[in-house]
């Protein structure tokens, strides 16, 4: 227990005495880790947010699908994150189906971009990997089939 204690605050001091590392840039186009979802992560003041910008439609001739308002998903913003001490992005991430607000942490890794949603803390989450998008979105917000 004592070894524990001397870790934690071994741990604690050095992040005080160490600088902030600035976040690695995460703007840029993000393909959902179930494909279903564009999303464009751009600078809003010193933050950055998420709004959906692509969707997958069941059927090309279906409507948009609708949020927990009943109004369409397209051009929603549901990320919101701020520059975080351990050089991650930190906020929220909304479900735009249900209206479930969730906290969220962002983070350029090898090949991508990490998404932890979680309640309370990030042990209990889960963390979902997104792809760089260079494809096309058709009019009305639809992704190609």
């Amino acid at each position: 227990m004592f070894a524990a204690a001397l870790l934690g605050g071994g741990i604690l001091a050095g992040a005080a005495a160490g600088a902030a590392i600035p976040p690695k840039p995460v703007s840029g186009l993000w393909l959902t880790a179930d494909h279903q979802a564009v999303i464009a992560l751009a600078p809003c003041g010193a933050d950055v947010c998420g709004r959906i910008i692509g969707m997958v439609f069941d059927h090309p001739s279906d409507p948009e699908p609708l949020d927990w308002r009943g109004r369409g998903q397209c051009g929603e913003q549901i990320i919101t994150a701020s520059p975080a001490p351990d050089g991650t992005w930190q906020g929220e991430v909304l479900d735009p189906r249900s209206g479930t607000r969730y906290h969220a942490k962002l983070w350029r890794e090898a090949g991508g971009l990490a998404l932890r949603g979680y309640v309370l803390v990030p042990l209990l989450g889960q963390t979902q990997r997104w792809r760089a998008f260079s494809g096309q979105i058709l009019p009305g917000c639809h992704l190609p089939g």
